[in-house]
Parts: structure tokens; C-alpha cells; sequence
């Protein structure tokens, strides 16, 4: 047993130094192996890992085969359940009033990161939403908020119903090497790749992109493939 720990600790090491090299955009691509890796130990989702180009179409339907796992479409993988948490001042929040079309942010106030994120989330809010779009925010931790006392959008809290409703893409959460994180989320689903930053003018014109796609997908004419999807890099 201490042998079988000791290569589970290692296994899990590896696949979050490669999330983290993936976040400091490295120039050196991670192998399938430690990609696979990564996927094991929950640190990184098969849709990331297409959306980013480190494996390729064959190689997720390969995964699948390998594993048992039925080989579903990009949207349903990503797809976002029920939940119900609350916001910071205690009032109930659920799936119902995250609106169409937002950039999802989940935040560890404790980070030395955290207050520069919020900083560029709340710089670029003004602009998301003239160009159709929100900013929603869930904070890791039940204390240490005060940085999110006068945001401009909603704050809420993350618990077991949130993570229930993130399916594969909770694994995305809590990482203590990747604190925070984002993806935008569409019609119900999260469309993009995963990224540990915010950039206020790069909001701004995500916002109008995942706009405009979610009305092509409402109208039927949007497809559902691997790297359409991946604007923020």
C-alpha cells in the first residue's frame, strides 16, 4: 500500500505540474501520456485537452474506447446542471438566473493571484455586457471576501451542489496549483478552454464572439466541434 500511494502522489504531482506549465503557456506541449495523466487525476478534462491541441479527435475517441466510456458530443460533456448555493449576502442562487451567455470565474480569495483576477473581471464588466454577455464569479472559500464587497456582478459560493452540477469540469476546481480559473460558459454548456487569467480587453471582445455563437447555436446553425469554441487561449 505505501508503494501504490507513493506512485499515486507522484502520478498526481506530474499531472499538476503539466496543467501548470499549460498555464504559464509554455512552448513545450505535454506528452498523451502525461495529458492522460493529467485526465486521471482530475486536473485537467478531455475537452480542455482537445480545445488546447495537445491530443487530437482520434486520440479522445481512442480514450474512449480504451476506457469504457461513451464517446459524447463537446456540449453534452460540458453541460452544466441544476444547482442551488447562495450569493455572499446569504440570498439563494441557482442555474436559473446565471443568464445565457457569461464568463464563469472561480476564485480562491486566499491566492496571491486572486485580487488581480477580480481586478480585471470587474475593469471589464461594463464592456462584457454591452457586448451581451455577464460575469458571474464563485468563490473557493466561505471567508475572506471582502475583496468581492462591491462587485459589480454576482458572487456566490461553492458547495456540493455547484460541484455535483460541474460534472467532469469540477475537477477543474480547488487545484492549490491553479487557484483560479475560467472558462466561458453558452446555452448551457462551458464552450471554452480553461484559463488561470483575465485580461479586461480580451473580455470585452470573448463576450461578443460567445455571443454571437450562442446565437448561431439557438438558430441551429452552430456546429459542435473540438476547436471552434476555444477562443480564450
Amino acid at each position: 500500500m505505501k508503494h501504490l500511494r507513493k506512485r499515486k502522489s507522484a502520478a498526481l504531482a506530474l499531472a499538476a505540474a503539466v496543467l501548470l506549465s499549460l498555464s504559464a503557456c509554455e512552448e513545450k506541449q505535454p506528452s498523451w501520456e502525461e495529458v492522460e495523466q493529467a485526465i486521471a487525476a482530475g486536473t485537467l478534462t478531455i475537452e480542455d485537452a482537445l480545445d488546447r491541441g495537445w491530443v487530437d479527435q482520434t486520440w479522445v475517441e481512442n480514450y474512449y474506447q480504451a476506457n469504457g466510456m461513451p464517446a459524447i458530443s463537446k456540449t453534452e460533456a460540458n453541460a452544466v446542471g441544476d444547482f442551488t448555493t447562495t450569493t455572499l449576502s446569504g440570498k439563494e442562487f441557482t442555474k436559473e438566473q446565471m443568464g445565457d451567455v457569461l464568463f464563469f470565474a472561480f476564485i480562491d480569495p486566499a491566492s496571491d493571484e486572486a485580487q488581480g483576477f477580480y481586478d480585471e473581471l470587474a475593469a471589464g464588466y461594463e464592456d462584457v455586457q454591452k457586448n451581451g454577455a455577464g460575469i458571474l464569479v464563485c468563490t473557493t472559500r466561505e471567508n475572506g471576501n471582502e475583496m468581492f464587497a462591491d462587485a459589480p456582478f454576482p458572487v456566490i459560493l461553492w458547495n456540493d451542489s455547484l460541484k455535483t452540477a460541474l460534472g467532469v469540469n469540477s475537477g477543474m476546481i480547488g487545484d492549490p496549483e491553479v487557484p483560479n480559473t475560467a472558462s466561458w460558459y453558452a446555452n448551457g454548456s462551458f464552450l471554452s478552454a480553461w484559463s488561470s487569467g483575465a485580461d479586461a480587453k480580451e473580455l470585452a471582445e470573448s463576450a461578443a464572439a460567445f455571443t454571437e455563437m450562442a446565437k448561431e447555436f439557438s438558430s441551429g446553425s452552430g456546429a459542435d466541434n473540438g476547436g471552434s469554441a476555444a477562443v480564450m487561449g
